[in-house]
């Protein structure tokens, strides 16, 4: 796993004062962030949901051919996964009622794990799942504040109409003159 970091060293109340080039880095900064944290995400929840899919095939395959059943997995988990991975793509446009809700799922998927002998594998990447959310969290202001910005979320400035006309001006009085300058 790659390492979550987020690098900005300015408060999002000084985010205004900045020129275009620091906004649009801050923007760049949290937009790999969220970007992370949605990729770790719906890979996980596809994990639990197919460890939960071929868990069931060979219990089932174990019963017939052992008589024998395995421990159950509760169908809960892979419901839990299954709203974690249709909440991320919410969640992902910085919603805090969604990352709420996301650190909630993963908070009770690591307890629905720790019960289940077999799925307790899941219990170290929900508590991961459980603190990038929580640190996107933290992150509602910068994006918010960055998201007011004008120019959000490139920060290029478009050229004036009084600049490109100069422009155009300068051009085609190159091309005149370089080109009746020979006899």
């Amino acid at each position: 796993m790659s390492r979550f970091r987020f690098e900005i060293n300015v408060e999002p109340k000084d985010i205004p004062n900045l020129d275009d080039s620091h906004k649009r880095d801050c923007a760049d900064a949290l937009k790999k962030v969220i970007n992370h944290v949605f990729k770790y995400t719906i890979i996980f929840s596809i994990a639990v949901m197919a460890f939960f899919g071929l868990y069931s095939l060979f219990g089932f395959t174990y019963l017939l051919r052992m008589e024998k059943m395995l421990p159950q997995i509760n169908l809960f988990m892979p419901l839990l996964a299954l709203a974690a991975f249709i909440l991320e793509f919410i969640a992902g446009t910085m919603n805090k009622p969604a990352l709420v809700i996301e650190v909630i799922l993963n908070v009770l998927l690591i307890f629905s794990a720790i019960l289940i002998i077999p799925t307790v594998w899941i219990a170290p990447f929900a508590l991961y799942a459980a603190v990038l959310h929580i640190k996107l969290i933290t992150f509602i202001p910068f994006h918010k504040t960055l998201s007011e910005q004008e120019g959000y979320p490139e920060f290029t400035p478009l050229p004036q109409k009084v600049e490109t006309d100069a422009a155009e001006k300068n051009s085609d009085s190159e091309e005149k003159t370089g080109g009746s300058g020979r006899n």
